[in-house]
């Protein structure tokens, strides 16, 4: 039986815009959006009160607001598509996805919803695939399907696209299916010959991205979704890549993520099979049937730690710091109510400009004192949270704070297995 997570009960319509306004706004990335959440409770007093941590921090990094205005304008967009938000805190938000470090504050989904809550596993590699090896992504894709997994992929040439064929064919009664999981926007098809493809999986399968619809891909982009497959998936498989595939990269997201890593293994005279035969000489499992794969992933469903960090905000919390006039959260949270039902109106654009440049605000000085000594302790060399917690002797959730002021600031940042490095001026 697969783990049954509990979600979170549905979150307030204005609170899902506010998260999207905080999740848009410019040096607000999915470690800090979630760091807010966290300190604040909600998105709604979050963006209240960053104004007043850009100025204590007295920082150089200039945040701009999404607008609500722009905000509703997007989500426009979204439904012109097909396509609908799903937001950190929603039911339908993955929990597993949730479970990582850097999990997309929301993203955009057409087709089968539902498919985000049934177990999963990643299926990636190259994209000048050989006939073989997608003959052999087809069949694991089929098998894993009609023993009732979702296999997620990226809508690539070669390998992708082979196993969202195969697994689009399977038998429905097994409750398998597919995600893709693009790297422009939910609407835009990339590469074009999967137009059909494409048309498919809107209709029997899912289609998410965590990009506004309309943007066109970009080399960038493709790290930052490959960690989405990885991240909704107990475990990811690798067929056929380069030493410099980013297949490889989805490999290591999976590892970093606590994820199985499978890979089939190849010919060492064949250049696609380089990458697969590393990640064995790494500690991959090896991959040579459906049957290897199925039996890893029924102790791995088995693990109910994967879930341990999925966070179930309050979205009814209040700051400590924020102010004590409920009437005045009541007007935000009516004002975004009424923006998005009046979404036709020619209000203008409201992107408030934060420039943390504002020396006439001083900090209060034991917080200056203590953010001094948190930067003093770090370096441009990353560090471990937990160890810079035991340097400093503060109290973790004292560190999270300063951390989350001196991020914004432009003054450290943020790496993966929860470290932190100070920036060179």
């Amino acid at each position: 039986m697969f783990f049954d997570h509990e979600q979170p009960s549905r979150l307030s319509q204005s609170e899902r815009l506010s998260r999207i306004r905080l999740a848009r706004s410019s040096n607000i990335g999915p470690i800090t959006f979630r760091k807010l959440l966290d300190r604040f409770g909600t998105a709604r007093d979050a963006i209240e009160q960053l104004p007043d941590i850009i100025a204590k921090t007295k920082g150089f990094r200039k945040i701009v607001l999404a607008s609500r205005n722009d905000t509703v304008v997007e989500i426009e967009l979204a439904q012109k598509c097909g396509a609908k938000p799903v937001i950190w805190g929603d039911p339908e938000y993955p929990a597993l996805l949730a479970r990582i470090e850097d999990a997309p504050p929301y993203f955009y989904a057409i087709g089968r919803v539902e498919l985000l809550a049934r177990p999963a596993i990643g299926l990636v590699g190259a994209r000048n695939a050989s006939a073989n090896g997608c003959g052999f992504a087809r069949k694991l894709s089929h098998s894993l399907c009609d023993a009732g997994y979702v296999v997620v992929s990226g809508m690539a040439r070669g390998i992708d696209g082979a196993a969202h064929e195969a697994a689009l064919k399977a038998d429905p009664k097994a409750n398998g299916g597919t995600i893709a999981v693009l790297g422009g926007g939910v609407d835009v098809i990339y590469p074009r010959e999967h137009r059909d493809l494409y048309g498919k999986l809107c209709e029997q399968g899912c289609v998410i991205s965590e990009m506004p619809p309309g943007l066109q891909p970009q080399a960038r982009h493709f790290p930052r979704r490959n960690r989405i497959i990885s991240g909704l998936s107990y475990g990811t498989v690798v067929i056929e890549a380069g030493r410099n595939s980013g297949s490889l990269i989805t490999a290591r997201f999976a590892g970093e993520q606590g994820r199985d890593v499978f890979a089939v293994p190849g010919s060492p005279t064949d250049p696609r099979a380089a990458g697969p035969n590393s990640l064995i000489r790494d500690g991959a499992i090896l991959c040579d049937s459906a049957d290897v794969i199925l039996d890893a992933l029924r102790d791995a469903t088995q693990n109910t730690h994967l879930f341990e960090d999925f966070h179930q905000f309050n979205t009814n919390a209040r700051s400590p710091e924020a102010n004590s006039d409920p009437a005045r959260y009541d007007d935000i949270a009516q004002s975004i109510v009424q923006d998005a039902e009046n979404s036709g109106s020619k209000e203008p654009s409201q992107s408030i400009e934060i420039d943390s440049e504002l020396g006439d605000l001083s900090p209060i000085d034991t917080d200056a004192d203590q953010s001094g000594k948190v930067l003093d302790l770090l370096s441009t060399t990353p560090l471990l949270i937990d160890d810079l917690i035991r340097a400093s002797e503060l109290p973790a959730n004292s560190i999270s704070s300063i951390l989350i002021e001196l991020e914004l600031a432009g003054r450290v940042e943020r790496h993966p297995g929860n470290r932190v490095s100070r920036i060179a001026k």
